[in-house]
């Protein structure tokens, strides 16, 4: 295997348990709710720490990662990451789920800086790898939900973290055994030694970090609240297994919903690869500002539907909602260099899922005082803000290239 193939192999892997790990939570909260004997607000709040974490962990793990090494860190990340979800697996009180959690968040940190560094600087075709790599997170987000109310009908929801925890140590072990180059083979656009070029590509950089808070903060949002949401007010296919044995037992309810929000995820896996490609033919700038827009009418009407129409909505969202995120990915490439690309998206994912932890908290507060759909007209006026940045930032840095391959 070649040295971009072990790349992708393993950086595929990583990024599939990190989303993995993320959704898990959100499809198991009216289980644990039932379990815990707690609201839904404060079962939500559990995850916090992880979240929290997950976001505050990346800047010291981008850091680290462009001092010792991404292979190393990722490493860590897979064995770290696995044990934390065999301590949520052996947790029995919500004090402890939380701690559990947050043992999670705090390793699955490394992932992003680490993973998507090496894709910057490894691998020619940046933006189809970044987008093949962000089809494995989403094969995750899919996955996540369903075999979260599944393991839990079958089993109780221990079972998912506990599965999820020995995966996990199971590709640390195979990378401690994995020799990969992390030689930079893209030329440094950032590094022309102009003064004024390198300052403008902060400037444009620091413009870039607050999208992607704002959108940081919306990614959060849906995922925190998509599964219960659609237990709520997608009930159609539970109507249709009522009259299937299984759908009697304990859970079952849960496990429609989640195969509900397994199948929307799914469709991120077409934005992913729409994205992708188009990163490496197109101005990643107006690529950028095109996927945020044309999420904005969909998230909108999963506001206002219910049921079918609320599926189809939710999946088209998706579909640009993810797909953007190998063209951003690529402007974070675009406006670091290569001795800070670990730091650059440390920095983002700080922003992103860092910040973005807060809508746990948003998202209840909105649920306790409106209801579960208002979430969505909060993420709509997210992107509006966040699309006329855009805007500002394509008009500030306009006659500079931003093309993946120039």
């Amino acid at each position: 295997m070649d040295n971009e193939k072990k790349i992708v192999v393993f950086t595929c892997a990583g990024h599939f348990l990190t989303h993995f790990y993320e959704l898990i939570f959100p499809a198991l909260a009216i289980p644990l709710m039932i379990s815990l004997k707690m609201p839904l607000a404060e079962v939500l709040k559990l995850s916090f720490f992880m979240y929290l974490l997950f976001g505050l962990g990346a800047l010291p793990s981008g850091i680290i990662s462009d001092r010792y090494g991404n292979r190393k860190s990722l490493i860590i990340f897979f064995f770290g990451s696995g044990i934390g979800a065999l301590m949520t697996a052996f947790s029995n009180s919500g004090t402890s789920i939380m701690l559990s959690l947050a043992v999670v968040g705090f390793f699955a940190s490394i992932y992003h800086p680490a993973g998507m560094g090496l894709i910057s600087l490894g691998i020619k075709n940046r933006g189809m790898a970044l987008g093949i790599n962000g089809v494995a997170g989403n094969l995750g987000m899919v996955s996540a939900p369903f075999a979260a109310g599944f393991l839990n009908w079958l089993a109780g929801w221990e079972m998912t973290y506990l599965l999820a925890g020995i995966f996990s140590i199971l590709w640390g072990i195979i990378m401690l055994f994995a020799n990969i180059d992390e030689t930079p083979i893209h030329k440094d656009v950032t590094s022309s030694g102009s003064v004024s070029g390198n300052n403008n590509y902060i400037k444009y950089f620091l413009i870039l970090c607050v999208v992607m808070t704002l959108s940081g903060l919306a990614y959060r949002a849906n995922n925190i609240v998509l599964p219960a949401y659609l237990e709520f007010k997608a009930g159609f296919l539970w109507n249709f297994f009522k009259n299937i044995y299984f759908a009697d037992l304990e859970g079952a309810k849960t496990m429609a919903a989640t195969l509900l929000a397994s199948t929307i995820y799914t469709v991120g896996i077409l934005g992913q690869l729409a994205g992708g490609r188009l990163a490496d033919k197109y101005d990643l700038r107006w690529m950028y500002f095109t996927f945020h827009s044309l999420s904005l009418p969909f998230v909108i009407l999963m506001g206002i539907f219910s049921e079918q129409l609320l599926v189809v909505s939710a999946a088209i969202y998706i579909f640009f909602a993810l797909g953007m995120q190998p063209i951003e990915n690529s402007l974070v490439a675009k406006f670091t260099p290569s001795k800070w690309r670990s730091t650059g998206y440390g920095i983002k994912f700080i922003l992103v899922f860092g910040v973005g932890s807060l809508s746990v908290y948003l998202a209840g507060w909105i649920k306790e005082t409106w209801n579960l759909g208002t979430v969505y007209f909060f993420i709509g006026g997210l992107i509006v803000v966040l699309a006329m940045i855009i805007l500002f930032l394509i008009w500030i840095s306009r006659g500079t290239p931003c093309r993946n391959i120039e």
